[in-house]
């Protein structure tokens, strides 16, 4: 790092809490990189999730409503960028750091698989049908950044160890009131560890909350567009107090946060306001997640799913290609062949890479091209 700048950092690091981790104290990569220039190795790792394919795609796979019409229903990539602004702004009123947390927060969802939630879930059946591991987005999101090459680079993103431990650590579907980093190895975390401990820093505590106050508004204001709630339901969200709009919710929750964790090695929300949280939560799962319109597509997504990994762990299965099958096929191919599996990998995780990478509209075109019946005259 050029000295300048490094004087620069030190300078302005030397005001972060005693909780903070300082962006010289990281514990390094799995592979060592090239020197970083005028970045610190936190400021490397967002740059890098930034301009990779994996969060490129994020554009086009949705949060809770898959492939909709409305143009405006929140997709994952709006979501990370969502938690990175919460996250950074909790961690500026705590004089955490906010590169780390920010870091954190555009690489956390890499994994997600298209089709919202209930891909997750669908995807996770299949897995449990094939005898394969468990399923969740945040051992996925691991994966994409241990093991995912793209074509013009052909390595993976290499994050540092303190990015991917609150990656694979970021559940933000739980009720904590109190999040407290855990002291780990955090260079031996494997994604199969996931919802399994804590981050081991203070600022991936923030993102795992970060998480949970984004979706819960922006959900409820999708909700509403999609006709799921309707308006005179939202009276309920001020009876709970915490605002009747995404705005509110966020800066109420934000603020209780950080008035809550001053000064201590910990993400808390006060008694009432935890209290408040799961009400809201109770809410968005009664009435959005659980809901009739969504969960009837569950049976359509897992026949794609179903019929997508089937078709593609036969093609990897293939020793060679006897003729071309079409332009799916040849990605499914020109895949492998970026990867550069080892032959120890079991085929159906390559076929499950393939799959959770793609986005809701390959995955539905990907099905119709080809599954539909076509005319032969």
């Amino acid at each position: 790092m050029d000295k300048k700048y490094h004087s620069y950092i030190e300078q302005t690091e030397s005001t972060l809490s005693d909780y903070a981790k300082s962006s010289f104290d990281t514990a390094g990569r799995i592979t060592t990189l090239d020197d970083a220039g005028n970045r610190t190795e936190f400021e490397r790792d967002v740059q890098r999730v930034l301009h990779s394919q994996p969060f490129r795609r994020l554009m086009h796979k949705t949060q809770v409503f898959f492939s909709p019409i409305n143009d405006h229903i929140c997709t994952r990539m709006e979501h990370s960028l969502h938690v990175a602004s919460i996250s950074v702004t909790i961690c500026k009123q705590l004089n955490l750091n906010t590169t780390l947390a920010e870091a954190i927060s555009v690489a956390h969802d890499l994994g997600h698989p298209p089709f919202g939630h209930l891909g997750e879930k669908v995807l996770n059946k299949i897995h449990q049908r094939r005898k394969m591991p468990e399923f969740t987005h945040e051992a996925q999101s691991l994966r994409v950044i241990d093991y995912y090459k793209d074509r013009q680079h052909l390595a993976p993103l290499n994050l540092t160890y303190e990015v991917r431990d609150g990656v694979v650590f970021h559940y933000g579907e739980g009720d904590e009131q109190i999040i407290m980093p855990e002291e780990k190895d955090i260079k031996s975390v494997k994604p199969e560890d996931a919802r399994k401990h804590s981050p081991s820093t203070l600022e991936g505590c923030v993102v795992r909350m970060a998480d949970k106050i984004a979706y819960l508004g922006r959900d409820l204001e999708d909700a509403q567009m999609a006709g799921f709630i309707k308006p005179e339901l939202i009276t309920f969200y001020a009876e709970i107090g915490l605002g009747t709009n995404n705005s509110q919710i966020i800066g109420n929750l934000i603020d209780d946060i950080v008035k809550n964790s001053e000064n201590k090695n910990s993400i808390c929300f006060s008694d009432e306001v935890a209290k408040m949280v799961k009400k809201l939560k109770d809410y968005n799962y009664k009435n959005i997640y659980y809901n009739s319109k969504l969960q009837d597509q569950e049976r359509r997504i897992e026949l794609i799913y179903s019929e997508l990994f089937r078709f593609f762990l036969n093609v990897s299965n293939q020793k060679q290609a006897r003729q071309r099958q079409g332009y799916y096929y040849d990605v499914f191919r020109d895949f492998m062949s970026d990867m550069q599996y080892p032959n120890t990998v079991d085929k159906k995780q390559i076929v499950n890479d393939f799959i959770a990478g793609m986005t809701d509209r390959f995955a539905l075109s990907c099905f119709e091209d080809l599954f539909q019946v076509k005319p032969v005259v």
